[in-house]
C-alpha cells in the first residue's frame, strides 16, 4: 500500500495478507498492520531506489528520472567522459518550465544530496543549480546577468491550471543573492522527514569543504493537487535569454541518514 507521510510523499509499505473463503484479509489475524514484517519473498539484495552518482558510465542509471520529456540531444555523458553535461535547448520563464531537469526521489527519516558542478560555459541570461522540487521548491540557482555570475537561495511556489496543469503563475521569494567568483561550486541539499518537521537546509561551497547556508529550514511540503509525487532532489540548467550555454556536472552524492 502507500502511505502519506508528509513532504517525502507517498511510500511504499508491506503489510500481510491473508486469504479467508477467497477474500483478501488484510492485517494480521488480529486486524492490526505491525510497524514492522517480515518480507515473504527476500528478492534481489542488491541496488537501491535513490543512489550517487559519478556518471561515469555510457547510459543514465533507473534510478533517474528526467522532470519533463527529455530533450535528448541537450544532454549527454559522452562530450565530457565522467561528467553529466545539461545544455541549454529553449528558454523558459521559470524552473516549473524548464526542460532536462534531472532528478532523483528523496527518502525518509532523512537524507543529503550533493553535487559539484562546473559552470564555465554558462551564457548570459542562464539559471543553473539544485533544488529540493515539488509544488513549492528551495532552489539554489547560479545566474549569468550582465556579465556578472551570482549564487541565488530562493523559494518557488507554482500555481497551476486545474485541468490542463499549465503554469499561471510563480511566486518567487529570493532569500539571498551573493557574487560568485569561481567556476566550480559545491551544493549540497539535507533533508528531514521526521514526523512534524519536513524541513530542508540548502548549503554551496567553493572549495567542498567550508559550507554556507542559502535557505535555511525550508517546509517541504506534499501537494498531489500540483504534483503527484513527493519532494525530489533537482538538477537543472536553463536559459531566460538565447540557448547554447551548458554546465558539466562531476557527482551526485547521496546519502541516507536515518
Amino acid at each position: 500500500i502507500f502511505q502519506d507521510r508528509g513532504g517525502v510523499g507517498r511510500v511504499m509499505t508491506l503489510e500481510p495478507c491473508r486469504w479467508i473463503d477467497g477474500w483478501p484479509m488484510l492485517g494480521d489475524e488480529e486486524g492490526n498492520v505491525p510497524e514492522e514484517m517480515e518480507k515473504p519473498v527476500l528478492g534481489f539484495e542488491g541496488g537501491e531506489i535513490v543512489s550517487s552518482d559519478d556518471f561515469d558510465g555510457e547510459t543514465l542509471g533507473l534510478d533517474w528520472q528526467w522532470n519533463h520529456n527529455p530533450v535528448d540531444e541537450a544532454w549527454s555523458l559522452q562530450e565530457r567522459k565522467g561528467w553529466m553535461r545539461l545544455k541549454t535547448s529553449r528558454t523558459a520563464d521559470n524552473i516549473f518550465l524548464a526542460p532536462n531537469t534531472l532528478s532523483q526521489r528523496m527518502e525518509g527519516p532523512g537524507c543529503e544530496g550533493e553535487v559539484r558542478i562546473d559552470i564555465s560555459k554558462m551564457k548570459d541570461g542562464d539559471v543553473a543549480g539544485f533544488t529540493v522540487f515539488q509544488g513549492d521548491a528551495a532552489v539554489m540557482s547560479i545566474e549569468k546577468t550582465g556579465g556578472k555570475t551570482y549564487i541565488v537561495g530562493s523559494t518557488q511556489s507554482v500555481s497551476l491550471e486545474p485541468r490542463s496543469h499549465a503554469v499561471t503563475a510563480v511566486d518567487r521569494k529570493d532569500v539571498m543573492r551573493l557574487p560568485l567568483r569561481r567556476n566550480v561550486v559545491y551544493l549540497k541539499i539535507t533533508a528531514d522527514f521526521t514526523l512534524g518537521k519536513d524541513l530542508a537546509q540548502l548549503l554551496y561551497s567553493t572549495d567542498g569543504k567550508q559550507w554556507n547556508t542559502l535557505v535555511k529550514d525550508f517546509k517541504m511540503r506534499y501537494d498531489y493537487r500540483r504534483m503527484f509525487m513527493g519532494s525530489r532532489f533537482g538538477i537543472f540548467n536553463y536559459s531566460t535569454k538565447d540557448k547554447g550555454g551548458y554546465i558539466d556536472v562531476d557527482y551526485f552524492r547521496y546519502r541516507r541518514i536515518e
